[in-house]
């Protein structure tokens, strides 16, 4: 099954995409931007905190103060000095310049490289020395730099330690973690835009391909073809709970007498239709055809067909119907069957006809061709004269008079006896059942008849009483077993092969829907009489 898919400008797989990618950039877009410029502070408080806590761990250093305290010569104690200096440089990648009280530059290590570190250095020493405590200072005034007091066990000033970080290193620092948080945010971008498309595609697949334009369309064409068909619809999902009920359902339920049909979504089946035997098709997977089940004071024959979900089995659909609807169905199309029959049987014989008569005026026998044709009609008009005194529904006599030819194409002798009689002042039973339970009496005595050695006789008697009608059938055949009486009228039994043994199944269900009687006499080589006797629903006279 094939559908048109929608004309829209997007797919729904292109709206999905684009819908993420839309949140995940207004997420990540206004965070990226704040985290950057948060990143730039945050930069410059990390590396003040780190000079800081340099001038303060190099100010009570034991070794800087001894140096400075006790080692006077200039020359002797940069090495020292250099050594301390030198490690926490490294460790720290900070510039640190210490001085001596006289201000005399002691130790100068200045790898991050600032400009004018030396003459910086002196000048916040000079306005900042005299304090008694570790200062830091606004970075605008001195550039994150610190500096720290060096002090004695006297608490004398010996000396001053300034450290810093070159403005190029911070701005390197920041541009560094800004295009982190920007490559973060882009890679979180691609994983997202990555994520919108497996699901873009998983739901697609789900919905088999269909943009939703599609889904609303077929869903309405569901519910337009469900509700216009003429036998209830029925879904389960696997675990035997009604999801669907069509409009017909619906109705045939309320006939039933199940109360407010349309509350049982959701219900278990069993509760509706008890008798159903599930475990074939939502177990075995396999349908189940043609099966009675009574619903309330209803009988109807359901079909089952499994619902298959990826290999699995995801439920079921039950079509039914009321079982009289599909016994009239199948009695009308017997009644055609017979009357096409009939048809043929007769155009069958007035071809035969026509033959003689074209081969008799090719000879030009005009005499014998006169006494052929007045023959014909003669004989035609005697058997319909005949047929329709004695059966006054128009109908049913042309009925018989197509079986007539029918019995002389098989060469089966077949008559109307002379008590035969019916009205037509009833109702009941209808002509189209008279025919089916006739014609299938006469066809099933033509077939035992067809390939019989002896004599083919079938006699056929209507005849009608106050409070009903008797059909008789009797045949020259060879007669029934008296072992198989019970069983002919079973549905599929015959003894004249496969698809077969449905005339005399529809023959007992009519006469038995008609409250008739059927009876058989049967003697093995001399022949059979059916005789079913109906009783008759008259027409109300008005005077």
């Amino acid at each position: 099954m094939t559908y048109k898919n929608g004309t829209n400008k997007f797919t729904l797989s292109q709206k999905i995409v684009l819908l993420i990618t839309f949140v995940i950039v207004a997420s990540l877009l206004p965070a990226s931007l704040l985290i950057a410029h948060r990143v730039s502070g945050v930069v410059d408080e990390r590396i003040s905190v780190n000079a800081v806590s340099i001038t303060t761990l190099l100010s009570h250093s034991p070794a800087v103060i001894r140096s400075l305290t006790y080692e006077t010569d200039i020359n002797n104690t940069n090495e020292t000095l250099n050594n301390v200096v030198n490690m926490a440089a490294k460790s720290c990648k900070a510039s640190i310049i210490i001085l001596d009280r006289n201000k005399n530059i002691r130790v100068f290590h200045n790898p991050t490289s600032i400009d004018g570190f030396e003459d910086e250095a002196r000048q916040i020493v000079a306005e900042q020395g005299l304090s008694t405590n570790l200062n830091w200072y606004d970075t605008s005034v001195f550039n994150e730099k610190a500096v720290g007091v060096i002090r004695d066990d006297r608490n004398t000033v010996v000396g001053y330690i300034v450290a810093g970080v070159s403005p190029k290193m911070i701005q390197d620092l920041t541009v560094e973690s800004v295009l982190l948080i920007f490559l973060a945010s882009l890679f979180g971008l691609f994983v997202g835009i990555g994520g919108a498309v497996f699901l873009a595609r998983h739901v697609k697949a789900t919905l088999f391909g269909l943009e939703p334009e599609d889904i609303a369309t077929l869903l309405q064409e569901r519910n337009a073809l469900l509700n216009s068909v003429k036998e209830g619809v029925v879904a389960i999902n696997k675990d035997a709970e009604i999801t669907l009920i069509n409009t017909e359902s619906e109705f045939l339920f309320a006939q039933a007498g199940i109360p407010n049909p349309h509350t049982l979504l959701g219900k278990p089946l069993e509760t509706v239709m008890n008798g159903l035997t599930l475990d074939t098709v939502l177990k075995e997977g396999r349908a189940t055809l043609d099966m009675p089940v009574q619903v309330g004071s209803v009988l109807f024959i359901a079909t089952l067909v499994p619902l298959f979900d990826n290999g699995h089995i995801g439920g079921a659909i039950i079509t039914f119907r009321k079982k009289t609807e599909l016994e009239e169905l199948a009695n009308q199309l017997t009644g055609v069957r017979n009357y096409a029959d009939a048809l043929r049987a007769q155009t069958h014989e007035f071809m035969n006809k026509m033959h003689v008569i074209m081969g008799l005026i090719d000879m030009k026998a005009y005499d014998e061709l006169k006494q052929f044709t007045m023959e014909i009609a003669n004989n035609r008009q005697a058997e319909a004269a005949y047929v329709v005194t004695r059966l006054k529904d128009i109908t049913l006599a042309g009925f018989i008079l197509g079986k007539i030819s029918r019995a002389r194409e098989l060469d089966i002798e077949f008559s109307l006896t002379d008590e035969s009689e019916l009205t037509t002042e009833f109702i009941r039973p209808t002509v189209q059942e008279l025919i089916l339970i006739i014609g299938n009496l006469i066809e099933n005595a033509f077939d035992v008849l067809r390939d019989h050695p002896s004599e083919r006789i079938v006699n056929l008697s209507i005849l009608t009483f106050d409070n009903e009608i008797m059909v008789m059938v009797e045949d020259s055949g060879p007669g029934i077993p008296e072992n198989k009486l019970e069983t002919i009228f079973e549905k599929g039994y015959s003894s004249k092969g496969p698809r077969r043994g449905i005339g005399l199944f529809l023959i007992k269900q009519t006469v038995t829907h008609l409250k008739g009687t059927i009876e058989v006499e049967s003697t093995v080589g001399e022949g059979t009489t059916f005789t079913i006797r109906l009783p008759i629903v008259r027409t109300v006279k008005t005077s």
